[in-house]
Protein backbone atom coordinates (compact mmCIF):
# COMPACT_ATOMS: atom_id res chain seq x y z
CA UNK A 1 0.00 0.00 0.00
CA UNK A 2 1.93 3.22 -1.18
CA UNK A 3 1.80 6.21 1.20
CA UNK A 4 2.17 9.72 0.24
CA UNK A 5 2.65 11.96 3.58
CA UNK A 6 2.98 15.68 1.62
CA UNK A 7 4.23 18.74 3.69
CA UNK A 8 3.65 21.37 1.84
CA UNK A 9 6.08 24.65 1.51
CA UNK A 10 5.88 28.07 -0.39
CA UNK A 11 8.07 31.08 -0.17
CA UNK A 12 7.10 34.68 -0.60
CA UNK A 13 8.26 38.00 -0.12
CA UNK A 14 8.37 40.50 2.07
CA UNK A 15 7.47 43.90 1.82
CA UNK A 16 10.99 44.89 2.18
CA UNK A 17 11.71 42.46 -1.04
CA UNK A 18 13.11 39.77 1.05
CA UNK A 19 12.59 36.05 0.49
CA UNK A 20 10.32 34.94 3.59
CA UNK A 21 8.98 31.07 3.84
CA UNK A 22 5.19 31.09 3.98
CA UNK A 23 3.69 28.87 7.18
CA UNK A 24 2.96 25.42 5.38
CA UNK A 25 -0.80 25.67 7.13
CA UNK A 26 -0.91 28.81 5.39
CA UNK A 27 0.15 27.16 1.90
CA UNK A 28 -2.25 24.27 2.89
CA UNK A 29 -5.27 27.05 3.19
CA UNK A 30 -4.57 28.30 -0.07
CA UNK A 31 -3.55 25.51 -2.30
CA UNK A 32 -4.87 22.58 -1.23
CA UNK A 33 -4.08 18.91 -0.95
CA UNK A 34 -2.42 18.80 -4.61
CA UNK A 35 0.64 16.66 -5.73
CA UNK A 36 2.54 16.61 -8.71
CA UNK A 37 1.43 14.30 -11.64
CA UNK A 38 2.13 13.28 -14.96
CA UNK A 39 -0.85 12.43 -17.24
CA UNK A 40 -1.15 10.15 -20.02
CA UNK A 41 -3.30 7.79 -22.24
CA UNK A 42 -4.98 4.79 -19.64
CA UNK A 43 -2.50 1.93 -19.99
CA UNK A 44 -4.60 -0.80 -21.26
CA UNK A 45 -5.41 1.42 -23.98
CA UNK A 46 -1.56 2.34 -24.67
CA UNK A 47 -0.70 -0.92 -24.80
CA UNK A 48 -3.13 -1.78 -27.61
CA UNK A 49 -1.41 1.38 -29.56
CA UNK A 50 1.81 0.48 -29.13
CA UNK A 51 1.15 -3.11 -30.27
CA UNK A 52 -0.47 -2.05 -33.48
CA UNK A 53 3.09 -0.26 -34.05
CA UNK A 54 1.72 3.50 -33.00
CA UNK A 55 3.67 6.11 -30.55
CA UNK A 56 1.79 7.15 -27.43
CA UNK A 57 1.17 10.78 -26.92
CA UNK A 58 3.87 11.85 -24.05
CA UNK A 59 2.82 12.66 -20.69
CA UNK A 60 2.11 16.19 -19.55
CA UNK A 61 2.98 16.74 -15.99
CA UNK A 62 1.33 19.40 -13.16
CA UNK A 63 -0.34 19.66 -10.10
CA UNK A 64 -3.32 17.71 -9.12
CA UNK A 65 -5.64 18.65 -6.74
CA UNK A 66 -7.55 16.16 -4.41
CA UNK A 67 -11.11 16.99 -4.31
CA UNK A 68 -13.25 15.47 -1.70
CA UNK A 69 -16.57 17.73 -3.15
CA UNK A 70 -16.36 15.76 -6.74
CA UNK A 71 -17.97 12.88 -7.05
CA UNK A 72 -15.27 11.74 -10.75
CA UNK A 73 -11.90 12.57 -11.65
CA UNK A 74 -11.17 15.48 -14.03
CA UNK A 75 -7.95 16.01 -16.33
CA UNK A 76 -8.02 18.96 -18.21
CA UNK A 77 -9.96 18.90 -21.34
CA UNK A 78 -7.28 21.10 -23.53
CA UNK A 79 -4.72 18.93 -22.39
CA UNK A 80 -6.51 15.46 -23.03
CA UNK A 81 -7.05 17.55 -26.43
CA UNK A 82 -3.92 18.53 -27.06
CA UNK A 83 -2.37 14.63 -26.00
CA UNK A 84 -5.29 13.63 -28.67
CA UNK A 85 -6.87 11.19 -26.11
CA UNK A 86 -9.64 9.93 -27.75
CA UNK A 87 -13.45 10.88 -26.48
CA UNK A 88 -15.24 7.51 -25.27
CA UNK A 89 -18.36 9.55 -23.74
CA UNK A 90 -20.43 12.78 -23.31
CA UNK A 91 -21.86 13.49 -19.81
CA UNK A 92 -23.70 16.49 -17.98
CA UNK A 93 -21.57 17.71 -15.43
CA UNK A 94 -23.42 20.34 -13.07
CA UNK A 95 -21.33 22.19 -9.84
CA UNK A 96 -21.57 24.80 -7.45
CA UNK A 97 -20.28 27.02 -9.58
CA UNK A 98 -22.45 26.64 -13.27
CA UNK A 99 -25.18 24.70 -14.77
CA UNK A 100 -24.95 21.38 -16.35
CA UNK A 101 -22.53 21.06 -19.43
CA UNK A 102 -21.87 18.41 -21.73
CA UNK A 103 -18.49 17.25 -21.01
CA UNK A 104 -16.26 14.66 -22.79
CA UNK A 105 -14.87 11.72 -20.78
CA UNK A 106 -11.78 10.43 -21.90
CA UNK A 107 -9.41 7.00 -20.52
CA UNK A 108 -6.63 7.98 -18.54
CA UNK A 109 -3.96 7.31 -16.23
CA UNK A 110 -2.09 9.33 -13.60
CA UNK A 111 1.27 8.80 -11.98
CA UNK A 112 1.93 10.60 -8.58
CA UNK A 113 5.46 11.91 -9.38
CA UNK A 114 7.96 10.90 -6.72
CA UNK A 115 6.01 8.39 -4.94
CA UNK A 116 5.38 5.12 -7.31
CA UNK A 117 1.73 5.56 -6.95
CA UNK A 118 -0.55 4.47 -9.98
CA UNK A 119 -4.06 5.58 -10.60
CA UNK A 120 -5.91 4.15 -13.86
CA UNK A 121 -8.69 6.34 -14.15
CA UNK A 122 -11.46 4.56 -16.72
CA UNK A 123 -13.39 7.68 -17.23
CA UNK A 124 -11.94 10.77 -16.41
CA UNK A 125 -14.44 14.07 -17.36
CA UNK A 126 -12.61 16.60 -19.31
CA UNK A 127 -13.00 20.01 -17.38
CA UNK A 128 -11.50 23.76 -17.89
CA UNK A 129 -8.67 23.23 -15.06
CA UNK A 130 -5.95 25.16 -16.30
CA UNK A 131 -6.95 28.47 -14.76
CA UNK A 132 -6.66 27.21 -11.48
CA UNK A 133 -3.06 25.81 -12.11
CA UNK A 134 -3.87 22.87 -11.86
CA UNK A 135 -4.30 19.39 -15.07
CA UNK A 136 -6.39 17.08 -12.87
CA UNK A 137 -8.91 16.46 -9.47
CA UNK A 138 -8.64 13.72 -7.79
CA UNK A 139 -12.40 12.84 -6.73
CA UNK A 140 -14.14 10.43 -4.90
CA UNK A 141 -14.22 7.97 -7.55
CA UNK A 142 -10.74 6.97 -7.23
CA UNK A 143 -10.29 8.08 -3.10
CA UNK A 144 -13.05 5.55 -2.43
CA UNK A 145 -10.06 3.41 -2.71
CA UNK A 146 -7.38 5.62 -0.23
CA UNK A 147 -7.23 7.06 3.26
CA UNK A 148 -6.49 10.51 3.24
CA UNK A 149 -5.30 12.26 6.46
CA UNK A 150 -5.61 16.38 6.02
CA UNK A 151 -3.73 17.33 8.75
CA UNK A 152 -4.70 21.65 9.16
CA UNK A 153 -2.94 22.66 11.87
CA UNK A 154 0.43 21.40 10.60
CA UNK A 155 -0.19 21.83 7.06
CA UNK A 156 -0.01 18.74 5.37
CA UNK A 157 -1.81 15.68 4.52
CA UNK A 158 -1.43 11.86 4.00
CA UNK A 159 -2.43 9.77 1.59
CA UNK A 160 -2.38 5.60 1.45
CA UNK A 161 -3.49 3.76 -1.56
Amino acid sequence: MPILNVQLEAQGQAPDGSTIQIPAPQVLLARGPVVQVALSLAQALGAQIVQRGGTLPPPQAGWALIDTGASATCIDDAIAQQMQLPVIDVVQVASASHAATQQNVYPAHLEVLGANVQIEVSRAIGAALASQGIIALICRDVLRQCTLHYNGPVGSFTLSI
